[in-house]
């Protein structure tokens, strides 16, 4: 499996204008809006955006679980290919 094609970009939105843009201040941890000029730690950041992370998470998880279990079935019908006791549907 692939595991570079489950890479994933999340945009963060800020919560008080909606702008994606930032700029990191002095100490790299601290993030400033540049539409809206709010200053806000990455934590922060992250926790008010948690909700389209959560989302993209579980866009991952489904195409990694629909993935896995193709590579399996896959891989086993390579394996028992001539058997004539197991056959695969």
């Amino acid at each position: 499996m692939d595991a570079s094609k489950y890479s994933r970009s999340v945009t963060m939105l800020c919560p008080t204008c909606g702008n994606t843009d930032f700029e990191r201040e002095g100490d790299n941890s601290t993030l400033r809006c540049v539409g809206c000029d709010r200053v806000f730690e990455q934590e922060e950041l992250v926790r008010a955006n948690g909700e389209v992370i959560e989302a993209e998470l579980d866009e991952m998880k489904t195409g990694v679980l629909r993935d896995a279990k193709k590579e399996l079935r896959d891989t086993l019908k390579k394996a028992f290919k001539g058997s004539k006791h197991i056959k695969f549907k």
